[in-house]
């Protein structure tokens, strides 16, 4: 009860700052291999529902007004129910000190206190932020290039990529398709989530896979309620860590992202809308993406990813690179010497 009181006082202790406020930070993830990490400059780019939505912004020292850095735009897992911007993987904090890649992790609003469509809202916002508001080219100096992006993810965050590269899901919601940047864009979706529909999230698992009991609901209290305060980050090992399981044993991901919204699930199902035309972009506009997935992910299958690489493959002009990791479970890039080289290889040519 204390901790649950002290979370929330946290929460509401945002509502002194003033929106848009912006402060350095600095990582508290170790770094064993000594590769320079830049100090993040946090940057609030949404005020709603009482609540200021954050990016941390890794700007390589080599960059200069002169010469730019590209970005990497790169949103958290947790299957929108927990999670935060503060976790980016080892590889993602060295980028910029490796390929001179300008990191920005975002936050956005937590399921089920805020549906889908609010955080794919969240989404366009930051990328409208970046692009559009001078506050953001004041704060970083005018050191980053907003015209070369890529959308970028990990599991949920991942999924969010490919919707908003796409405009996949934003008509259901109401909402118009993201503004991509004028130069380049590109999608590199890392274990991503792709299909509500998929008999995994509908089919319940007590315990899952990788447990060996079922979690009880009252652990999840109060963060399975949707009358919940909102929030846009849970810390890594909180109590709200153990969402997702719980989300998988009961198979529950669809209610809680879309219960009340009147919107179907299958409006977010990625390759259903490619292999239908159902989205807002023309096959030559669909951005080149790249996908990475172990075979051996027992939190999101990898035929999430597969189904959408043999629909982007089915598009005449699409472009998509596919890379299975054999014997790999979730999260395996988040530990330190999973360095990526290709998929940054990718990157840098997207970005040129």
């Amino acid at each position: 009860m204390v901790l649950d009181f002290l979370w929330r006082l946290l929460q509401l202790s945002s509502s002194f700052f003033q929106w848009p406020y912006f402060t350095s930070c600095r990582m508290n993830t170790a770094n064993p291999r000594g590769i320079p990490v830049p100090e993040p400059i946090e940057i609030v780019y949404k005020r709603v529902d009482d609540l200021d939505i954050a990016m941390d912004v890794y700007i390589p020292a080599s960059a200069t007004k002169d010469n730019p850095a590209p970005i990497v735009l790169w949103w958290h897992g947790g299957g929108l129910l927990q999670g935060t911007r503060k976790a980016p993987a080892p590889h993602s904090v060295y980028a910029p000190h490796n390929h001179n890649i300008c990191l920005i992790s975002v936050d956005y609003r937590l399921a089920p206190q805020t549906r889908l469509p609010g955080i794919l809202s969240d989404c366009s916002d930051a990328l409208s932020f970046i692009q559009q508001n001078p506050l953001f080219a004041s704060l970083t100096n005018n050191r980053v290039d907003v015209t070369r992006i890529v959308l970028s993810g990990s599991s949920a965050g991942g999924w969010l990529s490919l919707l908003v590269g796409t405009g996949i899901g934003y008509k259901a919601c109401g909402l118009p398709p993201p503004t991509l940047p004028q130069v380049a864009t590109g999608i590199c979706a890392i274990y991503p989530i792709s299909d509500l529909e998929d008999s995994f999230w509908t089919t319940k698992q007590r315990p899952v896979s990788y447990m060996t009991r079922v979690v009880d609901r009252k652990e999840v209290e109060p963060f399975v309620n949707p009358q919940d305060v909102k929030t846009a980050s849970s810390v890594v090992d909180g109590r709200r860590s153990i969402f997702y399981t719980y989300m998988i044993q009961e198979a529950i991901l669809a209610h809680l992202l879309l219960d009340g919204t009147g919107i179907p699930a299958k409006s977010f199902s990625v390759a259903h809308a490619l292999k239908t035309g159902n989205y807002p972009r023309s096959p030559p506009d669909l951005p080149p993406t790249y996908i990475i997935h172990g075979n051996a992910d027992d939190k999101v299958p990898h035929r999430q990813a597969t189904d959408v690489v043999e629909a982007l493959q089915g598009i005449s002009g699409a472009q998509v690179e596919y890379v299975e990791p054999d014997g790999l479970n979730h999260g395996f890039d988040r530990e330190d010497g999973v360095d990526l080289e290709d998929m940054y290889t990718w990157i840098k040519e997207v970005l040129k």
